[in-house]
Parts: structure tokens; C-alpha cells; sequence
């Protein structure tokens, strides 16, 4: 079973565009059945992108600075960047390397939704926030408006 905040290293990983590279992903779900391992990719390539750690929602990325989470680079996710694998690709062409915390994935699923939101499926959002999850979000939203 494959539980969320896991790393993976996947080699030659095939991008969107067709290009391969070998990376590292970001399980951000822990998938259930025939559920995709909803992946997000990770970088450490700073060209020019910020060194704030954190969200950097205007550039959907999420900033993690060398030294943690595993990270012995300073490492971008990027969250525009977004996978769902099936379990039988991950199983046979990922190799796990590490996990990151909850707060961490927490982190980085909410900074997902404040960056790309408007991208997410409602299928997709069921997997990275589960009906409890979402109950909850609203009460705090609700709560956090009334004071």
C-alpha cells in the first residue's frame, strides 16, 4: 500500500511533453483500490525561482529547503506539474525513497488548491481531501470568517 508524503524515485520518468528525466514525486493520496497515486513532481533546478519556503502561489510551486524533508537540495514542487498514476506503474517503475511528514503534504495539498484550483477535478479533490477532510475545511473557513 502506498501511503501519502511518500518520495519516489521514478527513472526516466516521461513527461507531459514527451521529454524523460529521471525524478523525484510526491504522493499526495493514499490510494484505495483501483484509486490513481495522485503525484506531483519535484525539482531542484533553481533557475529563477524563489527561495521562500513555503507556498509560492503565484508560481504554484512549493519551496523546501535543502537540508529537510529529505531534501539535500533545495527542492521545488511543482504543482502545476500533476500526476495520476495508476498503483501498477508506481509498483513497478517507482522506488520508494523516503516520506515526508503530514504537515508537510498538508502543506503542499493546500497550496495546490490556492494555486490550481480552478484545475482540479472534483474526482481529484475527493482523493487528495476525503468528505471528512473537506467537512472540516469548511467549518474552519466558516468559523475563520465569523471572527
Amino acid at each position: 500500500m502506498h501511503v501519502r508524503g511518500t518520495i519516489f524515485f521514478v527513472e526516466n520518468f516521461q513527461f507531459y511533453d514527451g521529454e524523460t528525466s529521471d525524478k523525484l514525486l510526491i504522493l499526495l493520496n493514499t490510494p484505495t483500490g483501483r484509486e490513481p497515486c495522485f503525484c506531483v513532481r519535484t525539482t531542484s533546478q533553481k533557475k529563477d525561482k524563489p527561495l521562500r519556503p513555503g507556498c509560492i502561489q503565484k508560481r504554484s510551486l512549493f519551496f523546501i529547503p535543502k537540508g529537510t524533508h529529505f531534501f539535500k537540495d533545495n527542492t521545488w514542487v511543482q504543482l502545476y506539474d500533476q500526476y495520476p498514476l495508476q498503483p501498477e506503474y508506481i509498483n513497478t517503475r517507482a522506488r520508494r525513497i523516503d516520506e515526508i511528514g503530514n504537515k508537510v503534504v498538508d502543506a503542499i495539498i493546500d497550496c495546490l488548491f490556492k494555486s490550481e484550483g480552478h484545475n482540479i477535478s472534483p474526482i481529484i479533490e475527493k482523493l487528495l481531501r476525503p468528505p471528512i477532510e473537506n467537512s472540516l475545511l469548511k467549518l474552519q473557513e466558516k468559523f475563520s470568517k465569523n471572527h
